[in-house]
């Protein structure tokens, strides 16, 4: 089965894909949610263009949630390419070494959990 990736209007080049991968993950900075390596690289191929968001949910359902992902042959990822080389990959490798070096995690509110609630 074949499927050609789609991208909507914001999506069609490798630097607007790129921006909404950076801000991505720049939003998770809050929460110290740092991606994976293989995350990272799934990312690289969306930019590249060689995958879709719908291709990139499909495989991450299949990493954490098999029992509810597609079938496989639904939207197939592409094989890799040895030694590909992708567009944006120094810029990925910057960020991901920025985010393994930010500060500790701090909550911005600490609740006392310890005092009781107020009845209603």
């Amino acid at each position: 089965m074949s499927y050609s990736p789609q991208f909507n209007e914001e999506e069609q080049t490798p630097e607007q894909r790129w921006e909404t991968v950076r801000w991505a993950i720049c939003i998770g900075a809050s929460d110290r949610a740092v991606p994976s390596q293989e995350m990272a690289q799934l990312q690289l191929r969306y930019v590249a263009g060689e995958i879709d968001q719908v291709q990139v949910h499909d495989e991450l359902m299949r990493w954490y949630r098999p029992d509810i992902a597609p079938a496989a042959d639904v939207r197939p990822l592409p094989p890799e390419q040895p030694g590909q080389v992708y567009p944006y990959a120094a810029e990925m490798a910057v960020l991901m070494e920025d985010m393994n070096n930010l500060p500790p995690y701090v909550p911005y509110t600490v609740i006392d959990e310890t005092l009781p609630l107020p009845p209603l």
